[in-house]
């Protein structure tokens, strides 16, 4: 495929998680013993599926008619099933970690006029189990701690994961990705069994860290959310939490670390 088409393709692939009509609320909660639950709100529009459809299929095209294999959806199965959610193959890829530990407590799936919408609750009995598991150390974080002794739960920012856009998008490029990135929102919440001490998060509680992108009210929140690293360094003399660390991702630039703040109630 020439250079310049893939550099285009690809541009607007690095986009497709961020689409609009899509709706994610994300809550982890640690225990002081190890354990978790994560749970998820996730609504999509029919036309969002509809468009990543598209997208996909003209990636395949497109390479079909260099001479290339098509790349297909090029992600991992679990991931998939959120492009066109599907209850029951939600619940066969989930089958797959319950040797880690990991329970489905709750899959509800709905539609309203336009939407799919779907509520996903998880049980971790233990965070060690998930060390050496290759979905989360791409998809997971980080827990370690600092020199001072205090934990750090952290996940790299996601340009680290996907990389920079080959070149800038052109104004046509633009004017055709808005559209899809209308209504997108997605909110990160992540409660820690101890005191807050620092966070790049936007606002915080005692032992709680929310940051929230919301393309209709701020468009700059895509650019943000793709640069935002998530980081809570918070003191838990109590609880006995296992290393975890995800695979190697790049630093946080200054910019980015000068916008870590004590936290504040």
């Amino acid at each position: 495929m020439d250079a310049f088409l893939k550099a285009r393709v690809a541009a607007i692939t690095l986009l497709l998680p961020l689409v609009g009509c899509l709706q994610m609320e994300h809550d982890l909660q640690i225990k002081e013993d190890g354990s978790a639950t994560y749970r998820l709100d996730y609504s999509i529009t029919e036309q969002a599926i509809t468009q990543f459809r598209a997208m996909f299929k003209l990636k395949d095209d497109l390479a079909v008619a260099a001479g290339e294999p098509p790349p297909g959806l090029e992600m991992h199965p679990l991931l998939a099933v959120f492009l066109d959610p599907d209850g029951p193959s939600l619940r066969k890829q989930l089958d797959a970690f319950a040797s880690d530990g990991i329970t489905l407590r709750t899959l509800q799936q709905g539609t309203r006029p336009a939407w799919r919408t779907m509520v996903l609750e998880l049980h971790i009995d233990d965070l060690s189990r998930l060390a050496d598991d290759l979905f989360f150390k791409e998809h997971g974080f980080d827990l370690t701690k600092d020199a001072d002794g205090h934990y750090v739960w952290s996940r790299a920012a996601h340009c680290a994961d996907i990389g920079s856009l080959p070149t800038a998008l052109s104004e046509r490029e633009l004017e055709q990705i808005t559209p899809l990135l209308a209504g997108f929102k997605t909110t990160v919440k992540v409660t820690l069994p101890g005191r807050i001490l620092s966070t790049t998060a936007f606002r915080t509680s005692q032992q709680t860290a929310i940051w929230e992108f919301d393309f209709d009210r701020q468009p700059e929140s895509i650019q943000t959310l793709q640069r935002q690293p998530f980081r809570v360094v918070f003191d838990a003399p109590r609880a006995t939490l296992p290393t975890l660390q995800t695979q190697p991702a790049a630093s946080p630039s200054p910019e980015q670390k000068e916008k870590t703040k004590e936290a504040t109630y």
